[in-house]
């Protein structure tokens, strides 16, 4: 018999399940990666499909201009209230990847992006270690 903490629980479960499972092949036509219900495109991934995406770096300042450098076209957004600010205001349709220094970060944006209700949203897997280790392009302003 289940209970009505249960049932709510199940239905919770039940709506996060099926939030991931339409990100998993909404993103530009493709059929990304998943870690832990947040779906992960590669840096090739990213740079393949940078022109269709709004990247944002969730690194502080001193991270974005420093020795990783960053995505040609990023946009910073640091992660907590200036991310929370921006989801707020942003469009829930938007195609976005997040990205930061080693793809923790940007999973936990990507995170709250889907719990705001976001329905194309990915986390840069990696991040801007493995971007560089892979030789694509950066920019240091």
């Amino acid at each position: 018999m289940i209970n009505r903490k249960s049932q709510g629980f199940l239905a919770a479960l039940s709506a996060v399940f099926l939030g991931f499972q339409s990100l998993s092949y909404g993103l530009v036509g493709s059929a990304p990666h998943t870690l832990e219900g947040i779906t992960e495109l590669s840096p090739q991934e990213v740079y393949q499909k940078k022109d269709h995406l709004k990247v944002i770096d969730v690194r502080r300042p001193d991270e974005f201009n420093n020795e990783l450098g960053h995505i040609p076209g990023a946009i910073r957004v640091t992660l907590g209230e200036q991310l929370t600010n921006f989801l707020q205001s942003g469009n829930k349709e938007e195609e976005i990847v997040f990205v930061c220094r080693s793809g923790t970060r940007s999973a936990q944006a990507t995170a709250e992006s889907v719990r705001m209700g976001y329905k194309f949203t990915a986390s840069m897997s990696g991040g801007m270690i493995r971007w560089n280790e892979e030789g694509l392009p950066v920019e240091k302003k």
